[in-house]
């Protein structure tokens, strides 16, 4: 079994998929996907850009990751891959990634729908800014954002999101950047988002179910 497995746990036992059943842990990786193939388990999608553009899988080393190629004819568009299976009403979803060329922003979307509904953190290292934002209807709206970021430009960067109900959290590197409220979109499912006109490295995109016992309080805001 490659390493983009989803540990499915049942009463019968432990079940191994590309993706997960709601309420369950799925972590993608891509380390034994052909290099140059486009891997299974994604749909690839656009908004503001006539196609979702170009994804394979690249390799640095003996590490594997999914990479968009930014295309020129599509600045300002977006491209996204997402997971086939809906996530979990409350869950945390993270990714890794390295904005390598172009416009360099990426970001995760959750609680994707289509593509013109969703939600979105994008790290933009040309501004170093995050952003988290709601897409409705095609029209996207600025929740939050922070700048002034003084990130390395040449190194992978964690973003994570934790949502819970109307709560929403945002960390970079593993440090707690933003938080709002908002429940325009109830459900729907996990993946990674590029600029059109942006070259990003992918790895590591993990959706797990927010654990319903834990300190509601603890650890929140910035």
């Amino acid at each position: 079994m490659a390493r983009h497995r989803a540990l499915v746990v049942v009463a019968a036992g432990l079940v191994h998929a590309f993706t997960v059943v709601s309420a369950q842990l799925s972590i993608r990786t891509f380390d034994n996907d052909a290099i140059g193939s486009t891997p299974p388990g994604l749909t690839f999608a656009a908004a503001r850009q006539p196609n979702p553009g170009r994804w394979f899988v690249r390799a640095d080393g003996a590490n594997h990751y999914l990479t968009h190629v930014a295309d020129s004819a599509a600045p300002g568009g977006f491209a996204m891959a997402v997971l086939d299976t809906p996530h979990p009403m409350h869950m945390r979803a993270s990714v890794r990634l390295k904005l390598t060329d172009g416009e360099r922003v990426g970001g995760l979307v959750w609680r994707y729908q289509d593509a013109e509904n969703f939600y979105l953190a994008a790290l933009d290292l040309r501004e170093q800014q995050l952003s988290l934002y709601r897409v409705v209807r095609g029209n996207r709206i600025t929740m939050d954002q922070e700048d002034e970021l003084e990130l390395d430009a040449s190194a992978w960067h964690t973003v994570r999101v934790v949502q819970d109900d109307d709560d929403v959290q945002v960390s970079l590197g593993g440090i707690g950047v933003m938080r709002a409220r908002d429940r325009v979109v109830t459900d729907g499912r996990a993946g990674v988002w590029s600029g059109g006109g942006a070259t990003v490295w992918f790895d590591d995109l993990r959706v797990e179910p927010e654990p319903e016992d834990r300190d509601r309080n603890r650890g929140r805001g910035r």
